[in-house]
């Protein structure tokens, strides 16, 4: 597979890059740490003017038209610069399957979307539950829908207009677009490893219209394995990035620390550990980027999609410890830019399930699917 990008591309890579960049200075991200909002609405307005909010959507929504996979290179540059922007929850896990899936009056959001002016959110997690089969319930009541349950590590919930729930209803999924001021929702907002604002979303008797509904009755359960598949491969692009940068940034490190008039880099377990950090970014790259490329194609490949997170997950790991290690005890300083790539790569690890979830799911595709002969 050839994953040199095209000038789009590198077009879009390079934009991004420049206005992180220019504006994702450490003064300025210890002060959005501790805000009330986290998110950088200044700079997700500026991705707006610059349409790398519209990346994957449509034309006829003033989108680019692109895919999946453009979407991905931005989503490494957000990573690279550990920026706090609500990319993944409104762009990928809410955006994309409206957009893919929705009616007419539905997708009627995406313009607002694309120009920064609407924020949306999905409630993908529940304690206790796998992900892809959710316990909160969604019965019917009348001609609309009452939702029940307790949803955790909803992002950024506090200021986003919808969520994107899905719910059990009987033996079948549904995916319901319920507004986050509907009677019956109560935020508590939880602790985090790099303080993005998770909520934990209480629907006690949440009532939606029959058009809240994602799709026909019948693609709940496709619609869900659609999206979660999509927002792990979102998670290991960011991870990519932030694995890349946290590598660069030791290894400029080795280079200007002198232990006995010598560059640390030159010392033979440095050097080895390094090396190591190589592998594992190479790895969380290449298994990114496969894998989001088939999803572009419309081929999600569930082995793929597991090896890629599992690569993030475990290699993000490695790398962060590594990072830490290597640093040696400036790395403990809260206000050193390293200490902020560990606390993302940490947060990240365990989103949509850790390492020795994806090896579990991995086991099991080995174990039903027939192995090919050749």
């Amino acid at each position: 597979m050839d994953f040199a990008l095209t000038e789009s591309q590198e077009e879009l890579q390079g934009l991004a890059r420049q206005i992180l960049e220019d504006r994702m200075d450490l003064a300025h991200l210890k002060a959005r740490d501790f805000s009330e909002e986290w998110y950088d609405r200044d700079t997700w307005a500026e991705f707006a003017k610059a349409n790398l909010l519209g990346i994957a959507f449509p034309e006829s929504a003033g989108g680019l038209g692109l895919g999946f996979l453009d979407q991905c290179f931005v989503l490494r540059e957000i990573g690279r610069t550990v920026a706090p922007l609500p990319a993944i929850p409104t762009l990928v896990a809410a955006g994309l399957p409206i957009a893919r899936f929705g009616t007419e009056a539905q997708q009627a959001v995406l313009p607002k979307i694309v120009s920064g002016d609407v924020l949306l959110t999905t409630a993908l997690v529940e304690l206790g539950a796998e992900s892809d089969r959710p316990v909160t319930t969604a019965t019917r009541d009348g001609d609309g829908w009452r939702i029940d349950g307790m949803k955790s590590n909803v992002p950024g919930a506090h200021v986003a207009e919808a969520v994107l729930v899905p719910a059990a209803a009987g033996d079948d999924v549904v995916m319901l677009i319920v507004p986050t001021n509907t009677p019956g929702i109560t935020l508590t907002r939880q602790e985090t490893m790099n303080h993005e604002p998770l909520f934990e979303m209480q629907l006690d008797g949440v009532r939606v219209g029959d058009d809240a509904r994602l799709g026909a009755p019948e693609q709940g359960r496709e619609i869900l394995t659609w999206t979660l598949n999509r927002v792990m491969i979102a998670a290991c692009a960011v991870v990519s990035g932030v694995a890349d940068q946290a590598m660069r940034i030791t290894a400029q490190y080795t280079i200007d620390r002198k232990q006995f008039d010598r560059q640390i880099g030159t010392f033979q377990a440095v050097g080895q550990r390094m090396a190591d950090c190589f592998i594992d970014n190479q790895a969380i790259e290449l298994t990114m980027l496969q894998a989001a490329t088939h999803l572009d194609e419309g081929a999600d490949d569930a082995v793929e999609i597991a090896t890629a997170k599992y690569w993030a997950a475990e290699g993000g790991n490695r790398i962060g410890h590594a990072a830490l290690h290597i640093h040696g005890g400036i790395s403990i300083d809260l206000d050193y830019a390293i200490h902020r790539y560990f606390l993302w790569s940490k947060q990240l690890e365990y989103q949509l399930g850790a390492g020795t979830a994806q090896l579990a799911r991995l086991g099991e595709f080995l174990a039903t699917e027939p192995v090919s002969a050749a």
